[in-house]
C-alpha cells in the first residue's frame, strides 16, 4: 500500500486536555521513577491532566521493554481510542516499537486523531501510522529525557511544542536555539540535581544551497532503517527529510551502513530537501566527517541540504510535524501549515 497522501490533523491540545503516557518500548517509566515524576508533574504544572497507561510502567521478562508487544500495542489502542485522551506522549524511546505495528488497529487510530509525540526510536510508529492513515504525528520531547530533565524542561521545547500541537496554526520558521547540551552523564545529574552542562550552539550550516518544499518526514536515521522493505515503509519522495542520530556508542561507520541502506532502499533518491539535526556526542571533526559522509550519499542530486539543525536527541528538542508542507530555505526549515485543527479532528491542507 502506498502512503495516505491527505493529511489527518487531530484536535489541538490545551490545557486542561488528558495526556496519556506509554512505554512502546524501553520501560523507562518504571525504570526511572524520579524522572517520570518530574516529567509528570511539569506537564500537570502546565495545566495538563496526565494519565500513566497500565502497562507503561512494567517490565516484561525481556528487560529490554516495558512489557509485551500485546500489552504495549493495548496501552497505545486504549489511549487513542479514549475520547478524553488529546495527547499522547511517550516516556522514553528503546529499540522495540517497530514490534507494535503488526498488532496496531490503523483504523481505529484514524477514526480517533490525537496528538501523538516522542522521538528515537518512536521513528517506527510515526512512520507506520502516518503512512496508513495520514495522522499528522509529532516527534518530539518525551516524559522523561525532555519533561522530566532534572532542573526541568528547555522553555524553548515547551514553548515550540505547545505552538505546533497546541494551535491551529502554521508554526512558522522553526526557532534557533543558542544552547545545546552533549553532556550524558545523567547519573551525575540526578545525583546531585544539577542540569545536563550546556554549551553555545554552533550556527546552522548549508551543506548544499537551495530551497525545498514538501511534506515533513522526520526519523532517527537507525530507527528509519528498521521499516525499509516492510509494509510501514513510508514514501520518502517529495519530502522534506529530517534525520538525527541517536547517542553512543552510535559512531560514524554506523550512520555510514545506515545510510548506505537508506540509499540503497530509494529513500534518498527523489527528496525535496534534507535536514541533519545536530549529533549528539559527536565532537566537531566527527560531525564535520558526517556531513561529508552525507554529501557522498547524496551525490548526483540537486535537492538543499541543512546541517546543524535543531532537534533529535540533542536538547533543546522542537517538534517536527510528519506530514506537514514544510520548506527548507537557505539555513531556515519553515512549517507552512497548521498541525492541529481547532475542536474535532479534520483533514489536513495540500
Amino acid at each position: 500500500m502506498g502512503d495516505n497522501v491527505n493529511p489527518l490533523l487531530a484536535p489541538a491540545l490545551r490545557p486542561g486536555d488528558v495526556i496519556a503516557v506509554v512505554s512502546p518500548a524501553w520501560g523507562g517509566v518504571g525504570e526511572l521513577p524520579a524522572a517520570t515524576g518530574r516529567g509528570v508533574a511539569v506537564l500537570e504544572g502546565l495545566g495538563y491532566k496526565v494519565r500513566v497507561m497500565p502497562h507503561a510502567a512494567g517490565r516484561s521478562q525481556w528487560e529490554w521493554v516495558s512489557g509485551s508487544a500485546e500489552e504495549r500495542a493495548e496501552d497505545l489502542l486504549a489511549a487513542f481510542a479514549d475520547p478524553e485522551v488529546r495527547g499522547i506522549v511517550c516516556g522514553i524511546g528503546g529499540d522495540h516499537s517497530a514490534q507494535l505495528l503488526p498488532l496496531l488497529d490503523m483504523d481505529l487510530i484514524a477514526a480517533n486523531p490525537t496528538v501523538f509525540c516522542g522521538y528515537s526510536d518512536i521513528t517506527s510508529l510515526h512512520h507506520g501510522i502516518h503512512r496508513a492513515t495520514g495522522l499528522v504525528t509529532f516527534y518530539g520531547p518525551a516524559l522523561i529525557p525532555q519533561w522530566g530533565a532534572v532542573g526541568g524542561p528547555f522553555g524553548y521545547t515547551v514553548d515550540h511544542f505547545q505552538a505546533v500541537a497546541g494551535r491551529a496554526e502554521a508554526a512558522g520558521a522553526l526557532p534557533r536555539a543558542d544552547v545545546e547540551v552533549h553532556d550524558g552523564d545523567f547519573d551525575a545529574a540526578e545525583a546531585t540535581g544539577t542540569p545536563l552542562r550546556r554549551s553555545p550552539s554552533r550556527p546552522r550550516e548549508v551543506l548544499r544551497a537551495g530551497r525545498g518544499t514538501g511534506p515533513l518526514l522526520a526519523a532517527c536515521l537507525p530507527s528509519a532503517r528498521h521499516l525499509l522493505g516492510t509494509p510501514w515503509q513510508p514514501d520518502y519522495r517529495g519530502r522534506v527529510l529530517v534525520l538525527e542520530t541517536p547517542e553512543p556508542p552510535y559512531d560514524l561507520a554506523q550512520a555510514d551502513a545506515d545510510l548506505t541502506h537508506l540509499r540503497n532502499a530509494g529513500g534518498l533518491d527523489s527528496l525535496a530537501a534534507l535536514v541533519l539535526c545536530r549529533p549528539y556526542r559527536f565532537t566537531a571533526a566527527d560531525t564535520d566527517r558526517l556531513h561529508q559522509l552525507v554529501l557522498e550519499h547524496v551525490a548526483g542530486h540537486d535537492y538543499p541540504v541543512l546541517a546543524r539543525v535543531e532537534g533529535g536527541h540533542t536538547d533543546p528538542l522542537p517538534t517536527f510535524p510528519l506530514g506537514v508542507r514544510s520548506t527548507v530555505d537557505g539555513d531556515e526549515l519553515l512549517f507552512e501549515e497548521p498541525a492541529v485543527v481547532t475542536g474535532g479532528p479534520g483533514p489536513g491542507g495540500s
